[in-house]
């Protein structure tokens, strides 16, 4: 294997400061200058490497003022089904599973009544810890009537992608979804997991997929709220 080239290590590791906090949005980077004597390198290095986090949207260079973090949240589309995983992988994250359960249980009424079951039929519970970049950032909790994905437990930490996962082996076609957005504070069982202070501010969404008009799954998720975005364009005043 050729060595990698410096601009790329200077690369990775801004970008890296930057998704973890050490950069803040709207803060100025180190100077050129700064950044030589930082990496040792050239002026020539920092600046492909600049080109690179400014061709992946991280950064703004401004003549005269410095380079400038832009708001690098992931920002998943609101008027479009697809998960959480799937809007880190086109942000760009390196995304996987740190670690997944999956059971089957008896629906709770709450359960039942979100997927038009009866109280008690059989659901299996998908638990995972999705690491973007290897940093701990979304706790899921999946529940799939039983009969539509017999035999599912046998593939624990066999997938990451729920969505795709249920497509390919289930044909599960998800086809629309209901979601409801809550702000709330990471308690402390959440920031353990996460690896964050207790009252970390998180996003919990909660949505219902469906096939066609027929529920399939519920998802419970909690996602750090500093470093995803949702988004929702919509049309006409209601009056």
């Amino acid at each position: 294997m050729g060595k990698v080239p410096a601009y790329i290590l200077v690369h990775q590791s801004l970008k890296k400061d930057i998704q973890d906090g050490k950069y803040l949005v709207s803060e100025l980077l180190p100077t050129e200058p700064e950044l030589e004597k930082m990496f040792n390198v050239s002026r020539t290095t920092i600046r492909r490497a600049m080109e690179v986090l400014k061709a992946e949207g991280l950064i703004e260079i401004k003549q005269g003022r410095g380079t400038m973090v832009l708001d690098y949240r992931t920002k998943q589309d609101l008027n479009k089904v697809t998960s959480v995983t799937e809007s880190l992988r086109r942000r760009g994250y390196e995304v996987r599973t740190k670690s997944m359960y999956i059971d089957v249980i008896p629906a709770t009424e709450k359960i039942a009544n979100k997927l038009e079951i009866k109280y008690g039929d059989l659901v299996a519970r998908v638990q995972r810890i999705q690491l973007a970049n290897e940093k701990p950032i979304v706790i899921m909790k999946n529940y799939i009537p039983y009969r539509l994905v017999p035999s599912i437990e046998q593939f624990s930490n066999k997938f990451s992608g729920l969505y795709q996962f249920l497509e390919e082996q289930y044909q599960l076609e998800i086809t629309a979804a209901n979601d409801k957005i809550l702000a709330k504070s990471a308690d402390f069982a959440e920031s353990e997991m996460l690896c964050v202070q207790p009252g970390t501010a998180l996003l919990s969404i909660q949505r219902i997929c469906y096939r066609d008009k027929e529920p399939i799954c519920v998802d419970d998720v909690r996602i750090l709220g500093d470093q995803y975005e949702l988004v929702i364009s919509t049309n006409g005043r209601y009056k």
